[in-house]
């Protein structure tokens, strides 16, 4: 579970990074989950990282996270990070099932779903802000591997995921997770 730890962590670095410097025109471009601009998703971004380190902390959350990264969205998302990345690392964080809002289950799973809401908004942002949207290939390969066998239907009726894109097989690992998961790469 160091692996997915440590991607983690370099997950949350870069979002801390793309975001760095953006200001108010900038925190109100579209993105591509067209129902956000960038203030909304690192809303969403900071409030799904509060929700996974409290749920780890035997918490029960709500998914509500609008105007959370209001005053300083760097601080605020490296604050969450910062006891997101403790709350795995605690002993037995990877023991048993968590329970969301939107359903429950094993704690590895969801670990990568966490890694997977980092990745793909930081990918969001980024192609917002213009910034680099690169996602690491073997972080990609991970998330992509995690959710290429499950049916997402259920995500997908529910607005998490957009439709699949079509993606050829040899495309690099970003583009075949960005597509599954219903984002047109870049």
């Amino acid at each position: 579970m160091s692996t997915l730890i440590n991607a983690l962590d370099d997950s949350y670095a870069r979002a801390a990074k793309v975001i760095a410097g953006a200001d108010n025109a900038q925190l109100a471009l579209p993105t591509p989950c067209t129902q956000w601009d960038v203030r909304a998703t690192l809303d969403h971004l900071i409030g799904t990282t509060w929700m996974f380190t409290l749920v780890n902390q035997d918490q029960s959350v709500g998914e509500e996270a609008a105007g959370i990264g209001a005053d300083d969205p760097v601080v605020a998302l490296t604050n969450a990070a910062e006891a997101n990345i403790a709350a795995w690392r605690a002993p037995g964080a990877f023991d048993g099932d968590r329970a969301f809002p939107f359903g429950t289950f094993p704690a590895d799973a969801a670990a990568m779903m966490n890694l997977s809401e980092v990745v793909v908004h930081t990918w969001d942002i980024a192609t917002a802000l213009g910034a680099d949207p690169m996602i690491d290939p073997t972080v990609a390969e991970m998330v992509y591997g995690f959710y290429r066998p499950m049916s997402l239907d259920p995500y997908r009726a529910h607005g998490a995921f957009g439709a699949e894109i079509t993606a050829e097989a040899d495309a690099p690992p970003a583009d075949r997770l960005l597509a599954l998961l219903g984002r047109r790469p870049a």
